[in-house]
């Protein structure tokens, strides 16, 4: 089949490139021209694991093509395929300005009958808006063709998403009797690998891809507030989520306290998922409170190093272990970092920042801030004056960093760990001065 996919983000790259190894001839068009042109040099342009030799693959053998002229993509494609960015707008509602935009050009352009798929993540009834938009664009130029609109919702997590695009739990189609079997021919290759395909109303596929995002936000908020209880009691999150996750019913994934979570889908989606929920004028005190929890979550590491330090951070020198919202991603969008950055800039603390593959994004929004200093690797941050060392997201190199080492280059400086890096015993056998971890106590070398 020939497939056009609009938007070359993480979504539009590795639908691409996964649908081109399935056999398809794929062409993924950007107005970005310097994007489409650092793809067609063989550069992927962004951090994903497996996506740049596949995508220098299947470009080789000619199954995937890069271009700028959405025009061209669109008269060649039997399924065109929406991969833009819907952003948080101020009021927390999606921006589907882009989603809009491409739909109109391809309403404008289309030659042929096709099947237009959204899988940018858009709200209950973008669908229905889509048809009506398209339908009035091909009256507007006398064409009498059909183009069905389906939702074809992604559930890609970022770090592992080729391969949870070609060994997906589930894939969710949404659309008419037409749009579904075009559906399930482009997906046919992994769907005789066993992987279901769930054929549903368009609307039900919209309201699955809030649901599935909703959900794991929160229980991740849920196991959250537990930790701040846990705190407040003296208990351990860990004992207390082992004791939780051992029950069948309820299970270990997304039960992990930390510091908040962020990226591009849950914030923003729990976010558009409360300005629906408003919209059809029903309760949405829990959608608002996974959300608040988690804004709140994300003060934990400025509130532990002000009680430390007795609310004066003024001149004092920070390192942060970690930029990107979890590891395996160089994506800050919504970092928990950040919220920690800026918290502690407003305090007057000098920071030393490093993260294995965000330092390039990062380097871009701390501009021209001379307390801030970005550092080459993770030994680099210890300064003989640092006064205390955050960890902020999860990766390996952190977590396996020898404790004993981290004591000597520490001294009496304290660990804010954001992410429960380190096992408390193991902490307390290293003699590590100050330890902080979330929902669990204090370790205190008596040394």
């Amino acid at each position: 089949m020939k497939i056009s996919i609009y938007g070359a983000g993480y979504v539009g790259l590795v639908s691409a490139a996964c649908l081109a190894k399935l056999g398809h001839q794929v062409t993924c068009a950007d107005i970005n021209q310097e994007k489409i042109s650092m793809l067609r040099r063989g550069e992927c342009p962004i951090y994903e694991e497996h996506l740049p030799e596949l995508l220098h693959e299947q470009s080789r053998i000619e199954q995937l093509f890069f271009t700028s002229n959405l025009a061209e993509a669109i008269a060649q494609a039997d399924i065109h395929l929406i991969a833009t960015g819907t952003p948080s707008l101020p009021d927390g509602s999606a921006d589907l300005s882009q989603v809009f935009a491409v739909a109109r050009q391809v309403a404008e352009h289309v030659q042929k009958d096709g099947v237009l798929v959204t899988k940018s993540t858009v709200p209950v009834g973008t669908g229905d808006a889509i048809q009506s938009l398209v339908e009035e664009e091909l009256a507007k130029r006398g064409k009498a063709l059909n183009i069905s609109v389906a939702s074809n919702p992604e559930f890609l997590r970022e770090g592992t998403a080729v391969n949870d695009f070609l060994k997906a739990d589930r894939i969710v189609i949404g659309g008419d009797r037409r749009a579904l079997e075009a559906l399930k021919r482009m997906y046919h290759p992994l769907v005789e690998q066993g992987i279901p395909l769930l054929c549903m109303g368009r609307t039900s596929a919209e309201l699955s891809k809030y649901a599935a995002n909703a959900m794991l936000a929160s229980r991740i908020s849920f196991i959250n507030h537990i930790s701040q209880l846990a705190e407040a009691v003296g208990a351990n999150i860990d004992e207390v989520r082992e004791g939780m996750s051992l029950d069948t019913r309820i299970g270990p994934h997304f039960l992990q306290p930390g510091i908040g979570y962020g990226g591009s889908c849950f914030p923003k989606d729990v976010r558009a998922l409360i300005q629906v929920t408003k919209a059809k004028k029903l309760p949405s005190e829990l959608l608002e409170a996974i959300d608040e929890v988690n804004r709140e979550q994300k003060n934990w590491v400025f509130k532990k190093l002000a009680g430390h330090f007795n609310n004066h951070l003024e001149g004092l020198t920070i390192a942060i272990w970690g930029l990107s919202f979890k590891p395996g991603t160089d994506d800050i969008r919504e970092a928990s970092s950040l919220v920690a950055i800026q918290s502690l800039r407003e305090a007057g603390a000098t920071l030393r920042l490093f993260d294995p593959v965000a330092m390039p994004v990062a380097k871009k929004i701390f501009t021209n801030d001379p307390e801030i200093v970005f550092c080459e690797s993770a030994e680099e941050v210890f300064d003989e004056n640092l006064d205390a060392l955050v960890i902020a997201t999860e990766w390996p190199d952190f977590k396996q960093f020898d404790l004993k080492t981290l004591r000597d280059r520490l001294g009496k400086a304290p660990i804010i760990d954001g992410r429960n890096c380190f096992d408390l015993k193991t902490v307390a056998a290293a003699e590590l001065t100050y330890y902080y971890s979330v929902g669990r106590p204090l370790v205190k070398s008596q040394n």
